[in-house]
């Protein structure tokens, strides 16, 4: 119980029936102190009364959690299922009320052994979406996940292919597996957005595709290059199908490519190579040749630059151009830079460092930095 002060404005901090509450007053610290007090004396009168939560087990709370995602449509509800599934050994027969962050943690060190951190961290990101549906239906009353770190995961970017290893690439497709990536190398889209890609989403006049079902539900057009418009109308006149990419004996629409993309991977000699790396592969293509990072984002559908920046992979060489700058600077300025920097060195280095290279005097820089 208290008040207090926090950029000019007066809080006050009480509890009921154990539970920990904080309310904004405003910059009157005398209404602060009235509003405490009659909280105070409606506890003594009775007044405040918390409803229980219902002691619920995970592995029932999991069922109603599986039939809501499911009802509202959530893309990734078999991602989430399969993730339950993992933790329903650990958790199962726990009441929510009684999940903390010890047993939480105890999970990740156990789960971590058998596969990567990042697989782990999913995993927790559907059990913090879980429990914050359980408070949200009056199941429990607060998230023990807020006390829980995710697990530290080395953010290796995708890898990018080159324009050579993109031509070998194509050339070990077969079949079906062509022109998905194809497509995915020439707009981006996630494996899953080519799947599900319907003829009624391309629009030939308009010469631009319409991806409805998303990652965040959000629909976005992508318009269409000359050469991948030319594909699209040479696999319509071929179809009878409403699916843009169908198997060529049975007309069903293709719903993985997994083994024959990773084979075709391999006869390519492309390793460390995976299909979203073609959606890295174009958004890096699309930066290079001078795209905005705003136009890049909406072509990729992503809700934050910070995520697009990801893609932003830099060529080798860009960065070569970058440092050369630097040292056309030191070339260009008579000298100057080269005195003023054996000046700022100690033991003070020879005045017979300007007739060296650049090259040189980096090298006669780093063994002073040495011995220093």
């Amino acid at each position: 119980m208290g008040i207090f002060k926090r950029n000019g404005v007066y809080y006050i901090d009480y509890r009921i029936q154990g539970r920990r509450f904080r309310k904004r007053i405003g910059a009157n610290k005398q209404l602060a102190k009235d509003t405490l007090a009659t909280i105070e004396g409606d506890k003594v009168r009775g007044y405040y009364r918390i409803k229980k939560a219902q002691r619920v087990r995970f592995s029932d709370f999991a069922k109603t959690y599986m039939d809501h995602i499911k009802a509202i449509r959530k893309i990734s509800w078999l991602r989430d299922q399969v993730a339950l599934k993992s933790m329903m050994p650990h958790f199962g027969q726990c009441y929510l009320d009684d999940i903390n962050p010890r047993l939480i943690e105890d999970y990740q060190g156990k789960r971590v052994k058998h596969v990567q951190p990042s697989s782990v961290n999913r995993e927790m990101i559907v059990l913090r979406f879980l429990l914050n549906l359980a408070i949200k239906w009056d199941m429990l009353h607060s998230n023990p996940f807020k006390n829980v770190r995710f697990l530290r995961v080395d953010n290796v970017q995708d890898r990018i292919l080159t324009d050579e290893e993109v031509g070998k690439l194509l050339r070990a497709c077969n079949g079906h597996v062509y022109p998905i990536v194809f497509t995915a190398l020439h707009t981006g889209m996630r494996l899953g957005e080519i799947l599900t890609l319907k003829w009624s989403q391309v629009d030939f006049e308009q010469e631009g595709i319409t991806v409805v079902i998303t990652k965040n539900n959000r629909t976005r057009k992508i318009p269409i290059n000359a050469v991948l418009m030319a594909m699209l109308k040479d696999l319509k006149v071929k179809s009878t199908s409403d699916y843009v990419f169908v198997f060529e004996r049975s007309n069903l629409p293709v719903t993985s490519i997994k083994t024959a993309f990773n084979k075709a991977v391999k006869r390519a000699g492309a390793p460390h190579f995976t299909m979203h790396s073609l959606r890295h592969t174009c958004a890096s293509n699309w930066i290079k040749g001078g795209v905005d990072l705003v136009t890049v984002k909406e072509l990729l559908g992503h809700q934050s630059i910070t995520t697009t920046m990801r893609y932003a992979h830099s060529a080798p060489e860009s960065k070569k151009r970058a440092v050369a700058v630097s040292e056309r600077l030191v070339r260009e300025d008579g000298g100057h830079y080269l005195d003023t920097l054996a000046k700022s060195l100690k033991p003070p280095v020879p005045q017979i460092i300007r007739k060296h290279k650049v090259a040189a005097v980096a090298q006669l820089v780093e063994r002073r930095s040495r011995k220093a």
